[in-house]
């Protein structure tokens, strides 16, 4: 009888930290806090699937930060985080300092309620939602692209 091998191909992303934000406040209040607290410039996409989409890259630190709305009118962007208001999510290398001084600071922010690392072994279809978001901004940078070649001519 052959052997049946089953491979998990499901593996945690390395190079992206997930956090849970919990608030008050409306989208553009939030980053422009962050903004202030961590010398960042979030700049506001166009809206990721329905939801407010903030992104920002610091080229000091080599990672790039996406503010995302965790719920819409009609929906929640990852129902394993109902009690979640915004997901913060972090590419590139983040060591546990520099998650604890994030989290600190975005808890010092007045009418944030928390902010908590998520582990993206609790979050369904973590990929799926990772490959939408690269597409997404892919096809916000192209169209940057061109619009911003039209207008220099």
């Amino acid at each position: 009888m052959a052997k049946k091998i089953v491979l998990e191909t499901r593996s945690e992303p390395t190079l992206f930290t997930l956090f849970g934000i919990s608030c008050h406040l409306k989208d553009y209040r939030l980053s422009y806090h962050i903004n202030q607290r961590f010398e960042l410039s979030f700049v506001k996409m166009d809206d990721f699937q329905g939801y407010s989409f903030y992104f920002c890259r610091d080229e000091d630190c080599f990672n790039t930060y996406y503010l995302l709305g965790n719920r819409s009118q009609e929906a929640i962007l990852m129902p394993e985080l109902k009690q979640t208001d915004f997901i913060l999510l972090v590419e590139g290398p983040f060591k546990k300092a520099q998650k604890e001084q994030l989290l600190s600071k975005i808890k010092g922010v007045q009418s944030v309620l928390t902010a908590f690392e998520v582990r993206f072994e609790t979050i369904k279809n973590y990929e799926l939602m990772l490959t939408d978001l690269e597409l997404h901004l892919m096809t916000i940078m192209k169209e940057t692209r061109i619009k911003y070649s039209i207008t220099k001519k």
